[in-house]
């Protein structure tokens, strides 16, 4: 029989001063506190609803939607224990603003992908289910995602993400693999956050740009292109909370 664990994400969000159920209904929580900051300015008085570490997340409304915009970490360890949070706290439907890596020729830096699902070689998702486990974003948010790209017109590509804990490890031959099993790309969060909000009941979806170009070791952080569609991702991702129900 399962045990509650010593310390719960209601504990936790209780020590922060955050009632159960009390948080918005919509979420966009990207990495970087830079990426959080620029989608806050399209809210309407956003407020600090919580903050602990180096983790803030402001509630304000957009386009008449109650939304919380929020920095949920880098890597899938401390994604982990913010999706928790937000799923304890109330919030329904959730969308990663994140970055990636490509993995198929044809999606270039500045490029969107919308993840349609993850495999997961995280380290923190195999606490939470089996290895055979199919880790899914829910069709529900990858649909807003596509047709708030399309009607923006802004490119889209759509698959499957690899994410990994071991940046370092990444291998040519490792890469090739993956490409040749149709994923799209390869981060370090998004298995981690599909799989706790799926666990958890949430409608959950990723929106990564394109930072590198892994199969020609093309590195694009500080790219130009790269820059530019940050700002288109987060103009597709409030599309898409304004399209949702």
């Amino acid at each position: 029989m399962l045990k509650e664990a010593h310390f719960t994400p209601e504990k936790m969000l209780s020590l922060l001063g955050v009632g159960a159920g009390s948080l918005a209904p919509f979420a966009l929580i990207p990495g970087p506190k830079e990426r959080s900051e620029m989608l806050r300015k399209s809210l309407t008085d956003p407020k600090k609803t919580f903050s602990f570490l180096d983790y803030e997340m402001h509630t304000g409304s957009f386009n008449g939607k109650q939304l919380l915009v929020g920095n949920g970490g880098r890597y899938s360890a401390d994604t982990a224990i913010t999706t928790e949070l937000l799923c304890s706290g109330g919030v329904e439907t959730l969308i990663r603003v994140g970055s990636c890596g490509s993995l198929q020729k044809k999606i270039k830096i500045g490029d969107l992908v919308i993840a349609t699902g993850a495999v997961r070689g995280d380290g923190a998702s195999p606490y939470y289910v089996p290895k055979n486990y199919s880790t899914v974003s829910h069709p529900d948010v990858v649909k807003a995602l596509m047709d708030a790209a399309k009607s923006l017109k802004i490119r889209a590509h759509t698959g499957m993400v690899f994410t990994t804990d071991a940046l370092f490890q990444e291998t040519p031959e490792f890469l090739q693999e993956l490409d040749q099993q149709g994923i799209a790309a390869i981060d370090m969060v998004t298995s981690a956050f599909l799989t706790i909000a799926q666990v958890r009941g949430k409608r959950a979806a990723a929106i990564l740009v394109v930072s590198d170009e892994c199969l020609n070791g093309k590195i694009g952080f500080r790219h130009p292109r790269f820059l530019k569609a940050e700002q288109k991702m987060g103009d597709v991702a409030l599309k898409a909370i304004h399209l949702l129900r």
